[in-house]
């Protein structure tokens, strides 16, 4: 008896500690971007990166046609999917405000991250660029 615990015990301890793996290609052509900026006249760059999921079945937070779980199992292992579904999200934001950044070249120099919000669904990334608007980026951004 012993030695069939033994031998189930790693079996059982990765069934408990597996994430579930999201792959970031689900989110390819799924997600809305929008990006906003705001130069002050004193020559402060601001901005505003916002992403929303937009392909039905990507946010698999919601409800409608999920059954409730029976267990608490199935409880931890829904929560362990919208976190790990939140993480990967949370990832392509970044990566859409740097492919941003570096596509239109706002922030040359940097940024300092002001706030950042996350839903499942949406997210909002606020900042400060390190450097101030020149006569060109206040002609070529026009608060956009």
């Amino acid at each position: 008896m012993r030695t069939l615990f033994l031998s189930l015990l790693p079996l059982l301890l990765c069934s408990c500690s597996s994430k579930p793996n999201i792959d970031p290609a689900d989110f390819a052509g799924a997600i809305k971007d929008s990006f906003q900026t705001d130069i002050k006249t004193d020559g402060l760059k601001l901005f505003t990166y916002k992403a929303r999921l937009v392909a039905p079945g990507i946010d698999r937070n919601d409800r409608d046609g999920v059954p409730a779980p029976r267990t608490a199992k199935e409880m931890r292992q829904q929560l362990a999917i919208r976190e790990a579904r939140l993480a990967v999200f949370e990832q392509q934001l970044v990566l859409g405000l740097n492919n941003t950044l570096k596509m239109n070249q706002y922030c040359q120099e940097g940024f300092y991250e002001l706030s950042r919000v996350l839903h499942s669904s949406w997210g909002e990334i606020r900042g400060e660029c390190h450097d101030g608007a020149s006569e060109m980026d206040r002609i070529r951004f026009n608060n956009k």
